[in-house]
């Protein structure tokens, strides 16, 4: 057991006011790790700007980024996630978040939990940074879905050990059957390319 195995795997970047909303997507995450017996190798962020969100994407120690945020697709700008503050960030915000590290301290995983957060040009922001694999949705999603969605993601890929590919796929086939209209079409990608399942 090496320092990997001993730093906390995933960052929860909660970007969503539950004063506003009544619920919150990064607290159901914390407390399913907490339940998993992650409590102490999961971090739990409260964003309330753009600055925020890129200064903590900047400064993440963790393999596991989750990004629950609202997202929107800009027909100049492009994608961008929201922040409770009216904050935005757009994927030309992230150019350089991670410059100067070493591959082994660059996050691996990015999981955007946003709609419209799957587009390509904010997959490839976070891939051109150095973080191999994306996860989000390419149109709106509703809560409760992305939060069945994401709890079976997260057992499998932290509580069975997956790699994040086959915590995808097997997430997608175990859904497809009880609950095919689950909303926001949840895309995955390596290094900014989509990856398809095979039937």
């Amino acid at each position: 057991m090496g320092i990997e195995m001993m730093r906390a795997r995933l960052l929860i970047l909660e970007c969503t006011s539950e004063d506003r909303e009544k619920m919150s997507e990064g607290s159901l995450l914390w407390e399913l790790m907490r339940t998993l017996g992650y409590e102490k190798r999961t971090n739990l962020k409260m964003i309330t700007s753009g600055n925020r969100l890129i200064k903590a994407l900047g400064n993440a120690e963790e393999q596991y980024i989750h990004i629950s945020a609202h997202g929107d697709f800009h027909q100049t700008r492009g994608t961008y996630l929201k922040t409770p503050k009216k904050g935005k960030v757009y994927s030309s915000d992230l150019d350089g978040i991670w410059t100067g590290r070493k591959k082994s301290e660059i996050p691996s995983l990015v999981v955007m939990s946003a709609c419209k957060a799957g587009h390509i040009d904010m997959v490839r922001a976070f891939s051109s940074a150095g973080c191999r694999y994306c996860l989000a949705p390419l149109h709106e999603t509703f809560f409760e879905d992305a939060a069945v969605f994401l709890a079976l993601f997260y057992k499998l890929l932290i509580g069975e050990r997956s790699s994040p590919w086959i915590a995808y796929r097997n997430t997608v086939i175990g859904l497809s059957q009880s609950l095919p209209k689950l909303s926001g079409a949840w895309s995955f990608y390596e290094w900014g390319e989509k990856c398809f399942i095979q039937e």
